[in-house]
């Protein structure tokens, strides 16, 4: 009996060890079943977990971790086969079993919300090869997968409505070639297809940081750098939602698109070849081909240092008039010329203010600015004659204003009433143009970054005016409603909740109800800038820190809720300046309330967007100065 047990519970080494059942084998764990029975009993731990008591001899522990990938992999298998939406993939009998197909991509409005897809979280990445004609693969970044219908819908709403703004990409392109070409640039395109992708609205916020990643990897890439290019042409035209804790990099990244494409020769597309390691003979087509793309930097750039508040200061016009670039320029589409021309007057007309010194002008100065501002003003209208589309006015127009706009920092002496009402004028036909548009072609939805800040502008140019000295020989029912038409434009461009345009909104409509704004501490009109660094957006920072001042001061901190405008030396017509813009006419008609919303969004942090410091201190006491002593 001793022995009996003592072999049962210590057997030797060369003795045979007891057979256990698999689900013990698997967990390593004691087994107290007894296979030498003709029907052996469940084992005490398969009993309790009510699960098959097996004794098999050909046993082989599964990996769990293998197991789990095998699993995740089934299952996103299947999860492809039921909401591929992608056309060629039942064209091509990819499975054995029709699967159930799901509606063509369709506009954002008429997606069926009944069904949405759905994510799936992976931790590998797809590396399959395909071509043009195979079916649309599944697609991961940092973790996160898309299915083949997720991408088809999302190219086919980029190409649908963002493409004809910024025509740089073959519409014929499928996924599958893009993705293959620049993984960058496919992740861009479908950044901006989904911007407004009800079927999935939290996809954009998703692929924010992964995306501008790939952004910044992207400059030290050495690979198919024209591709590199024209993702960050994207990636700066229509940028991810910012906000307190993401800053908007499309300044800096600017600066790197130019950078990069001289270094790779754009800016003399007919000897590229002096910039490259190996010399290539280049189709015949290649030089007008590298001449658009240049167009198209120039012009990003100079609208990201306008928008940014920024003057452009480099000198491109030395390679732009050289013979042989302004030949192949001649080629390019009429709309690219115009595009061309009017960055090159505003980076010229920037140049020529900032040389007359603007942070304090003699009377002198501010003659000489008149002139300045007339001459480029009839460049400008010669444009006129050569704009092709309703397009092409609207960004001579917005050239308009950045012009315009320069009368504000005149002295409040000199600032006459024939420089308000051209003010008034060129603001007011912006925003008409704007609202139109938008009327027309539903331009909320497409939206670019440049477009959105210089509404703000207008906005912030048309409150300075309306409410300054000369706001009497003014057409205030006009401007009253290009204000209210400009703030609802500016909440219907948000495509994420506190994102800049519907910051953007909220801060308008506080400007328009603040007593404080415009005026000195004793009542009295004052429409003069203290900002005078920052050429055209020098009005709307100038409010910005007007802003600051009143609402997040705690000394002056108050509830804006019932505010309502003085009417102290005004006429009968402007009567309605209190009651046009109160808190029920603000986005009437829309899901959202700015006058309601949270003041949560308009906080000192919220400014990154309009090129702002990154902190309110520049404090050098507690930073590395070395270099200074």
């Amino acid at each position: 009996m001793e022995d009996s047990s003592s072999s049962q519970q210590a057997p030797s080494a060369s003795g045979r060890k007891k057979a256990a059942c698999a689900e013990c084998r698997q967990q390593k764990m004691r087994c107290d079943g007894d296979v030498s029975a003709v029907d052996p009993p469940a084992c005490s731990r398969c009993h309790r977990l009510k699960i098959p008591c097996v004794f098999s001899a050909p046993f082989r522990r599964t990996h769990k971790r293998k197991r789990l990938e095998e699993l995740e992999q089934e299952a996103s298998a299947l999860k492809n086969q039921l909401l591929s939406a992608s056309p060629a993939a039942s064209a091509n009998g990819s499975h054995s079993r029709e699967a159930p197909r799901l509606p063509q991509p369709r506009l954002p409005q008429e997606v069926d919300l009944q069904n949405p897809p759905t994510l799936t979280i992976r931790r590998t990445y797809q590396n399959e090869s395909s071509n043009t004609n195979s079916p649309t693969l599944s697609r991961a970044i940092e973790g996160l997968e898309l299915v083949p219908g997720i991408i088809d819908d999302c190219f086919s709403l980029y190409f649908r409505h963002y493409h004809s703004m910024l025509p740089i990409l073959d519409p014929d392109t499928t996924p599958n070639t893009l993705y293959q070409d620049s993984p960058f640039l496919f992740w861009l395109v479908i950044s901006i297809g989904c911007r407004r992708y009800t079927r999935l609205p939290t996809l954009l916020q998703g692929l924010a940081l992964p995306v501008t990643q790939l952004a910044l990897q992207s400059v030290i890439v050495r690979i198919n750098p024209i591709a590199r290019m024209k993702g960050l042409i994207l990636l700066v035209t229509w940028p991810f939602p910012s906000g307190p804790f993401y800053r908007d990099p499309c300044y800096v990244l600017g600066g790197t698109l130019l950078h990069m494409a001289m270094q790779c020769g754009l800016h003399v597309p007919t000897f590229s070849q002096d910039f490259a390691k190996r010399y290539h003979t280049l189709p015949e087509q290649e030089p007008v081909r590298r001449a658009e793309l240049w167009a198209y930097v120039v012009i990003t750039y100079q609208r990201t240092c306008s928008g940014s508040a920024q003057a452009n200061l480099v000198s491109l016009e030395l390679y732009n008039e050289q013979p042989q670039l302004k030949a192949l320029l001649e080629m390019l589409p009429t709309t690219i010329r115009v595009q061309f021309q009017i960055s090159d007057i505003i980076t010229r007309a920037q140049k020529a203010l900032l040389g007359l010194g603007l942070h304090s002008m003699t009377p002198q100065q501010e003659r000489a600015m008149d002139a300045l501002l007339k001459g480029f003003g009839i460049e400008l209208d010669r444009l006129d004659d050569l704009a092709s589309s309703i397009w092409d006015r609207l960004y001579i127009q917005i050239a308009r204003q950045d012009l315009i706009v320069m009368y504000f920092y005149k002295s409040a002496t000199t600032l006459d009433v024939q420089s308000s009402i051209s003010i008034f004028e060129v603001t007011s036909k912006s925003l008409e143009m704007i609202r139109d548009l938008d009327k027309d072609y539903n331009l909320h939805r497409t939206c670019t970054r440049f477009l959105l800040t210089n509404t703000i502008l207008s906005l912030s140019s048309l409150a300075r005016i309306l409410k300054g000295p000369f706001a009497d020989y003014l057409d205030h029912t006009r401007g009253f409603n290009l204000f209210d038409a400009g703030v609802k434009f500016a909440q219907s461009c948000s495509v994420q909740r506190g994102d800049y345009g519907e910051r953007g909104s909220l801060f308008a409509d506080q400007l328009w109800k603040s007593t404080k704004a415009f005026r000195n501490p004793d009542g009295s009109i004052n429409i003069t800038l203290r900002v005078r660094n920052r050429l055209s957006g020098g009005p709307l920072h100038d409010v910005v820190r007007c802003w600051r001042e009143e609402f997040t001061d705690l000394e002056n901190m108050h509830s804006t809720s019932g505010l309502a405008i003085e009417a102290e030396n005004h006429s009968s017509g402007s009567a309605g300046l209190d009651t046009t813009l109160d808190s029920g006419s603000i986005c009437t008609g829309t899901s959202y309330n700015v006058s309601a919303a949270p003041e949560l969004f308009l906080n000192n942090e919220i400014w990154g967007d309009l090129g702002l410091g990154l902190t309110d201190s520049w404090d050098m006491a507690g930073s590395s100065v070395g270099w200074m002593a």
